[in-house]
């Protein structure tokens, strides 16, 4: 997954701590605006664990970054109610009478806010490279004697509907053939590089081994060692016949950018939830890494040059956005479920209920986490 040439230690733990720390950064800055627009006092804003720390206070707030700069966090005694102190019922009396005078509204746009601070960074960067750059176009060929090619399927074309799902790039359209068995037709919409739109009907077959695929001559398609799309560990059983054949960007104004960036969020969303099926649960987490994988990876993108890192950003921060929503406590959408609770049944969820469930979600977090590092770890040495 990783490739052959991994970065050396030093550029991984580099450019690590610079992607983790600013995407933290990004996240609790949202919080702290929030909070202090709505005229919410924050005492604390850190980067890194608790712990050692160097720090400076202005006004009511002491900022400052920490021995270990993986993590962050902001300190808003209006918010206990809804964090730390609650969850682990810590919260002192005075914590309490300050959270239960705030408007609950005012809870939920804090604790959602940074959440909108991530996706709205990825959003200016994506709008901006996309203007630049114009969008970019994943294009297509068919194996020689495979599905696609017997219905038809022309070189370099690009596949932008399987039966009724829209296709954006790639990953997206294995992900789609996979949830098919051999011997299911699929319905594809595609543009030919002429610019046509045309579609077809390919019958699904079951994928040969990658080393029996060939070209017209009888080739290998793919030559020992070479990156390919698939993943033979996990590939799926069925395969419509067509190779990643390359990259296209279409020039496009800054709505067209902007418009396309969304795109990308929503297949952000489906690529979590997949964790939610038991049927794409084991190659979600497959393909999940910890902050050991997006380590490395930052420092391959920051390798690559500056667009493809600042891309990279883009991406992991929509991704952190996005899992703080889920409604699994100690994480954002956990505190807001919370809230929304408490704002239905007219009464607190009792601490100890609190205490129980985000102790359960915590311990979940840190298993996913430990077996994600095992994972990458496993990729980079085994």
């Amino acid at each position: 997954m990783f490739g052959e040439n991994l970065p050396g230690f030093l550029p991984v733990l580099f450019w690590g701590i610079i992607t983790i720390s600013t995407l933290v950064f990004i996240h609790e800055a949202g919080h702290y605006l929030a909070a202090r627009i709505l005229g919410l006092k924050v005492t604390e804003f850190f980067i890194g664990l608790p712990g050692p720390s160097i720090s400076f206070k202005r006004g009511d707030t002491r900022f400052g970054i920490t021995a270990i700069p993986l993590g962050g966090y902001v300190r808003i005694p209006a918010l206990e109610g809804s964090g730390p102190g609650a969850e682990l019922g810590t919260m002192t009396e005075e914590e309490r009478k300050e959270y239960e005078k705030v408007p609950a509204w005012k809870r939920v746009t804090v604790l959602l806010a940074g959440v909108v601070a991530n996706l709205v960074v990825a959003i200016v960067i994506l709008t901006a490279l996309f203007t630049y750059t114009g969008i970019p176009i994943d294009r297509v060929s068919p194996v020689p004697g495979g599905p696609a090619a017997t219905a038809g399927l022309p070189d370099d074309s690009r596949i932008v509907d399987i039966d009724g799902r829209r296709i954006h790039h790639f990953g997206q359209l294995t992900r789609v053939v996979a949830g098919h068995e051999p011997g299911d037709t699929v319905n594809i919409i595609y543009i030919s590089s002429e610019g046509e739109r045309n579609s077809i009907s390919v019958v699904l077959e079951q994928r040969p081994a990658l080393e029996d695929m060939v070209d017209q001559d009888g080739q290998p398609l793919f030559e020992e060692g070479q990156e390919v799309p698939v993943d033979e560990s996990r590939a799926p059983s069925a395969h419509m016949g067509v190779i990643h054949h390359d990259i296209v960007h279409e020039p496009t104004g800054v709505a067209g950018a902007f418009t396309y960036s969304f795109t990308y969020i929503l297949l952000t969303a489906e690529g979590i939830s997949r964790f939610f099926s038991p049927h794409t649960f084991t190659e979600a987490i497959g393909d999940a890494s910890s902050v050991v994988g997006i380590s490395v990876f930052a420092a391959h993108t920051a390798q690559a040059g500056f667009i493809t890192y600042i891309s990279f950003i883009a991406m992991i921060s929509i991704a952190l956005g996005l899992m703080n929503l889920l409604p699994i406590p100690p994480l954002d959408g956990g505190k807001v479920l919370f809230e929304i609770i408490q704002k239905v049944t007219g009464k607190p969820v009792p601490q100890g209920l609190q205490v129980g469930i985000s102790l359960t979600g915590f311990a979940l977090l840190i298993v996913l986490m430990i077996y994600l590092v095992g994972q990458d770890l496993f990729r980079i040495f085994g």
